[in-house]
């Protein structure tokens, strides 16, 4: 496990959506078809908006692992990784080779079960799975120097330089 700094813990509190937090969905040829909820812009990382299942049957198929940010929305630095950090084009191109992104609410939808399932208890975290769901590390907290989270990364698939 990796730590980094943080300010949210798991509150299981809803408050209405931010202003302009959702953006346009859009369609790529890159994933044939499949609809890509580009939260951040390209070049940087793409997240898809595919469930925990499609994300790990895409992984198993593309021959990449699955990053998964678990957020809230009432999460400030989680807010902060989605417009400053993610949208960095050296960080995107390593996370869209590597990587199958999505962003999953912990307060909605699937974001709870895959909470209590991979004891997601500080936001933002980011779980780093294999193709069949194990838990091959995760990153707790924020980071917003490039470098120092892609080598993080790295640490974690085992990735040497």
């Amino acid at each position: 496990m990796i730590m980094a700094m943080c300010s949210c813990a798991n509150t299981n509190s809803t408050v209405k959506e931010e202003q302009g937090a959702e953006s346009p969905t859009v369609e790529t040829p890159a994933v044939q078809a499949e609809y890509v909820k580009a939260l951040t812009q390209e070049p940087g990382t793409v997240f898809y908006d595919l469930t925990l299942e499609k994300a790990l049957e895409k992984a198993k198929n593309d021959g990449k692992y699955v990053l998964v940010d678990c957020h809230t929305k009432t999460c400030g630095p989680c807010r902060k990784m989605e417009r400053e950090t993610f949208p960095q084009e050296k960080l995107g191109k390593f996370i869209n080779e590597r990587f199958v992104p999505i962003m999953v609410d912990m307060d909605e939808g699937e974001g709870p079960a895959i909470a209590e399932k991979y004891n997601v208890q500080i936001f933002p975290t980011y779980l780093i799975l294999l193709p069949n769901g194990a838990k091959e590390g995760e990153i707790i907290g924020t980071e917003f120097n490039i470098d120092d989270l892609i080598e993080m990364l790295k640490k974690i698939i085992h990735e040497k330089d």
